[in-house]
This record gives C-alpha cells, sequence and structure tokens, in this order.
C-alpha cells in the first residue's frame, strides 16, 4: 500500500488555506506550539469519543501497536471486516492515498453505519466537511455504508444517578449533506495533493482564514513580518474591516487616517496611540466610584464545564463553580486581605463553595467583581438549586458593582489595552510590574481544564501543586482588581 498523502486532518486543513498544508507536510516543525487550552480541547474530544464507544458494546478497535503506523491500521481494519466483526471502534481506511479513520464502524442486518463523534453540542459545517470526507474515502474502499451520522453531545440531557449514555448523546444522520458535498470533495482531494506534491509554496497573504474555522498553528511564522504597533492590535473589531486597513497600506495604527470606517472605541485607542498619553474622563470616574461604599469586596470566581456531567442535576457545559478568590479591603488605608475557597476533589462543590462565599462576604459594603455577568450567572444558578440560601444571595447579588464599567465606557482608557477591557489587558497596561507570564495556570480555560483533571488525578503530589498553581492564578485576579481599583481613585484626589 502507497504511503498516504493526505488525511482527514490534513485535508480539512488545506479548505481552510493551501499554504497552513503545505507548510504542515512540509515544515511541520516550524508550527507553533500547542497551547494549554488546544491540549484540553483534544483531550476531551478523545475522552468523549471513549465514552460514545459504551453505546455500541463489544467492538474491537483496530489501533495497531504502533499509533504511528496507519498502513497497518488499514489493513488490521480490513481483516477485522473480513472476519467477519461487526462493531470497529478507529476504523481506518485509504483510497487513492487519502486516509481516514472513523470512530465507530457498525455491521446491522448486513448494512454498514459510519458514526463520528464530537464532543461538541452543534454540528458545525467544517463537521459535516469532516464526514463527508470519511463517507468518500470509505465508500471507495468497497464499505456501502447505509448511512453516516454525527454523536453529539445533548447539552439538555440532566443527570440523575447514572450516566445514561443514550440520552447524553444526540444521534443526527448526515447522508443527505455528504452526498451533496461528494463532487466538492473529489475537487478539493485533487487540488490538495497538487499543493502536498508541488516544490514551490503557495502564495497566499494573510488574511482571515488565518482565524477561520479555527487559528491555525502556523501564525507565528506567516505574520513575522507583519510590524510592531500594527492594525491587528486593535481588539474588538471585525477582522474583515482590520485586513482591508492592511492590504490597503495602512499597516500600523499611526498610519491608519483620521477618517476611517472604524467605530467610536477603535477611534479612542487609534487617538490615544498617536498621543501616546492615557485617556482619562474624572466626571466619568467620579460617577462609578460614587456606587461604591467602604468596605470593599475584590471578587472572582472560578467555573469548570464537563462536556460529561459529573454530578447529578447538572447538564453537560454547565458552569460549576469550584473556587473563588476574595481581596478585602475595610477602608481605603489598610492593606487588602485575602480570603479564597477551593473544592475538594470528587463532590458536588456548589454548597461548600456557597456556604464559604456567603460567611465571608457577611460584612456589608460593596462587592466588586470583573465584569459581572458570570458571577450574576453562577449565584442566580446556585439559587436554584439551594433555594434555602436565596435571600442571602439576593443580599450579595444586590452589592455588586462591576469594575469593567469604567473602561467599557473608556472613562479610562490607555493605549496599552490595545482597544480591550479585559482584566489582563488593563493590567499590562495599568500595572505592568503585575501580570500573569510566569503563571502555570495564566488563564481561566487552563483554570478550568486543571480542575476538572483533578476529579481523577491520584498522584498526591501533582494534587497539592496542581491547587497551589489554582490558588496562586485566582489570587492574582483579585489582586488585580484591587491595584486597578486605587488607581482609578487616585484620578479624582
Amino acid at each position: 500500500m502507497e504511503k498516504h498523502i493526505l488525511s482527514k486532518s490534513t485535508f480539512l486543513r488545506g479548505l481552510q488555506c493551501f499554504k497552513s498544508l503545505y507548510l504542515y507536510k512540509n515544515f511541520i516543525h516550524l508550527r507553533d506550539p500547542l497551547s494549554p487550552e488546544q491540549k484540553a480541547i483534544f483531550n476531551r474530544g478523545n475522552n468523549v469519543g471513549t465514552l460514545a464507544q459504551q453505546l455500541f458494546p463489544g467492538g474491537i478497535d483496530a489501533t495497531p501497536e504502533k499509533r504511528s503506523d496507519n498502513t497497518a491500521a488499514v489493513e488490521k481494519t480490513q481483516q477485522l471486516i473480513n472476519n467477519g466483526v461487526e462493531i470497529i471502534y478507529e476504523a481506518a481506511f485509504q483510497h487513492e492515498q487519502v486516509l481516514a479513520i472513523l470512530d465507530i464502524l457498525v455491521k446491522k442486518d448486513n448494512h454498514w453505519y459510519a458514526y463520528e463523534v464530537k464532543s461538541s453540542a452543534k454540528i458545525s459545517q467544517t463537521y459535516l466537511l469532516d464526514a463527508s470526507i470519511q463517507y468518500w474515502i470509505i465508500t471507495r474502499s468497497g464499505i456501502p455504508l447505509t448511512d453516516i451520522s454525527l454523536i453529539t453531545i445533548n447539552n439538555q440531557y440532566m443527570k440523575c444517578g447514572a450516566l445514561d449514555l443514550k440520552k447524553l448523546f444526540n444521534f443526527t444522520s448526515v447522508k443527505q449533506d455528504v452526498l451533496r458535498n461528494q463532487a466538492l470533495i473529489e475537487e478539493k482531494i485533487h487540488l490538495s495533493k497538487q499543493v502536498c506534491i508541488n516544490p514551490k509554496i503557495p502564495e497566499i497573504q494573510i488574511g482571515e482564514q488565518c482565524f477561520s474555522p479555527y487559528n491555525c498553528d502556523f501564525i507565528g511564522l506567516c505574520w513575522k513580518n507583519v510590524p510592531k504597533n500594527s492594525v491587528f492590535e486593535i481588539n474588538a473589531v471585525p477582522k474583515t474591516e482590520l485586513f482591508n486597513l492592511y492590504h490597503a497600506g495602512n499597516k500600523t495604527i499611526n498610519e491608519i487616517p483620521i477618517v476611517n470606517a472604524l467605530d467610536k472605541n477603535a477611534n479612542i485607542h487609534i487617538q490615544a496611540v498617536k498621543k501616546g498619553e492615557a485617556h482619562v474622563n474624572v466626571p466619568g470616574i467620579k460617577i462609578f466610584l460614587d456606587k461604591i461604599s467602604y468596605p470593599l469586596f475584590f471578587m472572582d470566581f472560578e467555573t469548570f464545564m464537563p462536556a460529561v456531567p459529573l454530578y447529578d442535576n447538572t447538564k453537560p457545559y454547565q458552569h460549576i463553580p469550584f473556587q473563588y478568590s476574595l481581596h478585602y479591603k475595610k477602608n481605603k488605608e489598610v492593606t487588602a486581605e485575602h480570603f479564597y475557597f477551593l473544592a475538594d476533589q470528587g463532590t458536588d462543590p456548589r454548597k461548600a463553595f456557597l456556604e464559604s462565599l456567603l460567611k465571608h462576604t457577611e460584612t456589608s459594603g460593596t462587592i466588586l467583581v470583573f465584569d459581572a455577568l458570570m458571577e450574576r450567572n453562577i449565584l442566580n444558578a446556585l439559587k436554584k438549586k439551594l433555594p434555602e440560601y436565596s435571600a442571602e444571595i439576593d443580599l450579595r447579588l444586590n452589592r455588586i458593582v462591576d469594575l469593567m464599567q469604567p473602561f467599557q465606557e473608556r472613562s479610562y482608557y490607555h493605549p496599552a489595552m490595545k482597544n480591550s477591557h479585559s482584566i489582563k489587558n488593563i493590567l499590562h497596561a495599568l500595572v505592568p510590574d503585575l501580570n500573569y507570564k510566569d503563571l502555570k495556570i495564566s488563564s481561566g480555560s487552563i483554570a478550568m481544564s486543571a480542575f476538572e483533571q483533578l476529579q481523577t488525578e491520584t498522584d498526591l503530589l501533582k494534587i497539592m501543586q496542581t491547587k497551589e498553581e489554582l490558588l496562586e492564578y485566582c489570587k492574582l485576579d483579585t489582586l488585580a482588581m484591587v491595584k486597578i481599583f486605587e488607581i482609578l481613585e487616585k484620578q479624582v484626589i
């Protein structure tokens, strides 16, 4: 058997960008490192795929001893089919040097059915194209598929007792979509093969394809000549508008003309960059500060969202609070005290989380959060889960003030914020010596993944280390709020 030129994943890469496909096939060592967030997504997909195999028990895995030996995988799959095996996991097929590995292949009543498992709750266009190339390869390998389906997460399933896999997963036949795509698949396979064997790299400018449907992992290479202070440092602006400016010759912010199509907030950023100074609206800051009264609590929650619900009365991808950090200032002059909660492994953390939070926030005074939507949603969800605490939760909700407001409204704007009012950008601009770069856990998504992994971790040292890293990260979130708030206070003295 000839070595494959394309796989399902490289084919989909080529649909996004032929240059990315060429670089992957010929210069894979130049890829950007895989981020912790991407690793977590891949791990989740693998775990959900393995769980879905239980929907079709008794199957045989076609994965060879050496996982990278795709030829052996194809041969093993064919051998299993020849031997009459009717349920095959990780079934591998190759046709005209194009390889695909299917999650689950099932023979029932002498008919073949293909199933591809996704850890998402929605079916995207990319998933349909994924199934389309699977169908193209499998049917041309001699397996007449009666149907091909996507297995996705049912995010309306509520766990009550033992996990019910038939309710956890949704089955959607996509054969009609797949059949409509077959001519396109054939055409794109031919073009993709030509790209792979061509001695020259495709000449493709940077563009929106760098981010759609996924962030490309060759951005570091393809974007290396984008200048510092480029138009792409303006956040919260449609990529189309930024690429229009860039390809029209306005590569840096200083080159953007006074009259442009960007919105008001983007132009505040542009003017701040050109002037090299912060934009401060003292009356606006004062209006915000007048809402606040000491003592102050600076509060931040961390949640995780398991695809497969772990606790009764929870749904897939539901936010489950497992940690909070509180910095407390009795008055303006004192140093902030720190309080925290971090849940234990293996038990539903919600009641312990809430009881600890209510105890730590008994004292009256404003509760400052950054982007209040998350904290409000969590507290309102806890009211439904634990109605006996509703009155106390309402008291806390009434005390919440969103520290993001003066930055979102541009009452205080620093050019280093890059048209963003995220806490990390604000901290970088206002308190550059305090940052997340040296933290092992440096974002909410990494914290989410770390706590989820703790649920099955048995290494005590690993457990202790991860908990310390979680505490350090969440503590920095509320300390950052303290420092940012103190800077706001100084503007009205």
